[in-house]
């Protein structure tokens, strides 16, 4: 199954504004960081720092992404 993904702050650095993921059936949130630990392990810090979401909520490392579905990982931030 295919998902989109989109990246923000650091993680663009790594994988560009957005790419379209291959997954295996029944993938979760942590089938997402270990097919992207792969396809770049320089990434590997800042992908178990990030969050997964989906169009409104944050993900759990047990969920169960959709065919299709378009997701959000986003590294953690600091302003003021």
């Amino acid at each position: 199954m295919t998902i989109e993904l989109n990246f923000y702050a650091q993680l663009k650095d790594y994988f560009g504004d957005k790419i379209d993921l291959e997954l295996p059936q029944n993938a979760t949130a942590e089938s997402i960081r270990m097919a992207l630990t792969a396809k770049n392990p320089l990434a590997t810090d800042w992908l178990k720092v990030s969050r997964l979401a989906s169009e409104d909520a944050f993900l759990t490392e047990e969920h169960r992404v959709a065919a299709g579905g378009t997701y959000y990982l986003l590294p953690p931030s600091s302003g003021g």
